[in-house]
């Protein structure tokens, strides 16, 4: 079965993806950045469900989209997709500034993108909420500890707090690590 979409198509995420995958980004354009088999198989169009890593916009990155999920909008679309990188990178820039974070702390608290929770988890030498395997799991751990440490810092927009108060869970966190090793 050969592959429908290749690199740099506009495609629209189905409304409805399934149970199994109910948690995922849905009912959006996204621009196609490789298949599974493109990428993984050495080039031979294996007979498999072909599934997708798609560049879904003010997201990034995002793998596992089957075919079947997906209705192609337009082909060779890298230029929408530079545009597209080229927003969330300035978007990335501004959420991740701790001064924008603490003037913005509840809606941080509420509504946190990536870039502000990584910028938070930064302070206290937590440079990588995914982990070593990229689980989403782990992330989610990762954020919800950094917001709960926090929280009364964005709350009352008390940047030099939480600066001080990162230097101890430095130490905490490093120890956690250790262990885990």
């Amino acid at each position: 079965m050969k592959q429908l979409y290749k690199k740099g198509d506009l495609v629209h995420i189905n409304a409805d993806l399934g149970d199994t995958m109910s948690h995922f980004t849905k009912d959006v354009d996204a621009i196609v950045l490789y298949s599974y088999n493109e990428k993984y198989s050495g080039g031979m169009d294996i007979d498999v469900e072909h599934n997708y890593c798609l560049y879904i916009k003010g997201q990034g990155k995002s793998s596992w989209y089957y075919e079947h999920q997906l209705k192609l909008l337009e082909s060779n679309r890298l230029d929408l997709l530079e545009e597209w990188q080229k927003d969330d990178d300035e978007k990335y820039k501004m959420e991740s500034d701790l001064d924008w974070i603490f003037a913005n702390g509840k809606k941080v608290l509420t509504n946190g993108s990536h870039a502000s929770i990584q910028a938070l988890a930064k302070c206290f030498g937590l440079n990588n909420l995914w982990g070593k395997s990229g689980e989403g799991v782990v992330w989610y751990e990762r954020a919800t500890f950094t917001l709960t440490a926090a929280e009364k810092f964005l709350l009352e927009g008390d940047k030099d707090g939480w600066l001080e108060r990162c230097k101890y869970l430095k130490v905490w966190v490093e120890n956690k690590l250790k262990e885990r090793k």
